[in-house]
């Protein structure tokens, strides 16, 4: 079934290197629960069934058990994204609601744990591996999510290694958007390493029974391979604004807002899932022209670079000649 993802809070405990910048603070905000209670109340006419909380780290809102409390009691299904700072002190909260609870996602950006630090902070991956202790003794499906940067590109098997021996259900790699920041401090891959990446990826997924994964965003002749251009998966930010996808609402701090729909403060949710539908329709119409035009270059077959092109969120790269993305930036 379809899903919606939430934004509870832009509100984060670390300062990773490669983390969007603006996108996250220490003294975010988080999303009201009037909101919350809208999408509860309307969004299982509309056939989604589950909820997937994001953010910033989602178990800081400050209302989280509340939240878990209302998922459950209104039927839904969840699952949410964490770095794991803080599992072994909240872990708890999660066992009233364990059956609908259809898996947690931790962010593990090395097997190495001075790799793994480097990027999030010290103690991160110490933390993260009580929380995976924790998951299997307590029976708390879990997955595992890497963004793949300089720092970790040699490392992809013994990921793969580590995450068979923790329990994981599953391994997702990801791609990592560049940005001002990762490009300056040469975290972000080239395009031509990207597709080096998933070439090892896909042997990878021949090699272990794990299912293994590459997030939507890798090289692929398929013009709308990810959940949101399917109409699958809708994004709410912690603004309560309604945008085509988690990836982009947070780029670029949001500053451009091509992709957001409108805000469940001053509409409905129908009204919501109408815009959705009507945006989806316009992309789908002008990215198919733009193919059949001829005009694709090598790099749109990275759809998230698609993306960011198509709702003007790069043009800051025109100006990178050092990046190797610069050139990439359509030029109308």
């Amino acid at each position: 079934m379809p899903s919606i993802v939430i934004e509870l809070t832009n509100h984060c405990n670390l300062s990773c290197q490669h983390c969007m910048e603006g996108r996250h603070s220490s003294d975010g905000q988080s999303l009201k629960l009037e909101i919350l209670d809208k999408i509860l109340q309307n969004c299982k006419e509309h056939g989604f069934d589950h909820l997937s909380f994001t953010g910033g780290e989602p178990t800081l809102h400050p209302r989280f058990n509340e939240i878990l409390k209302n998922v459950y009691e209104a039927g839904y299904n969840f699952g949410f994204v964490t770095n794991g700072w803080n599992f072994v002190e909240m872990y708890s909260q999660l066992l009233p609601y364990r059956d609908r609870l259809r898996g947690i996602t931790f962010s593990l950006d090395s097997a190495r744990e001075e790799v793994h630090d480097r990027v999030r902070g010290r103690g991160a991956y110490r933390r993260l591996m009580k929380a995976f202790s924790i998951c299997m003794v307590k029976d708390i499906p879990f997955t595992i999510n890497t963004t793949v940067m300089s720092y970790n590109k040699g490392e992809l098997k013994e990921m793969a290694e580590l995450a068979t021996k923790l329990g994981s259900r599953g391994l997702r790699f990801c791609h990592l958007m560049p940005t001002p920041g990762n490009v300056e401090k040469g975290l972000s891959l080239s395009p031509e390493e990207c597709v080096v990446i998933e070439g090892i990826i896909g042997e990878l997924q021949q090699s272990f029974p794990m299912p293994i994964i590459m997030a939507p965003g890798y090289h692929t002749t398929n013009l709308f391979p990810c959940s949101p251009l399917q109409s699958k998966e809708l994004n709410i930010d912690w603004r309560g604004n309604v945008t085509l996808c988690c990836h982009l609402s947070g780029y670029g701090n949001g500053a451009i807002e091509g992709d957001i729909i409108g805000n469940l403060d001053t509409m409905s949710f129908a009204e919501a899932q109408k815009g959705f539908i009507h945006l989806n329709k316009t992309f789908h119409q002008d990215k198919r022209e733009r193919y059949g035009k001829g005009e694709f270059r090598d790099s749109d077959y990275f759809p998230c670079f698609y993306c960011l092109n198509y709702f003007d969120k790069v043009d800051w790269l025109k100006d990178d000649h050092e990046s190797p993305w610069s050139s990439l930036v359509w030029k109308v």
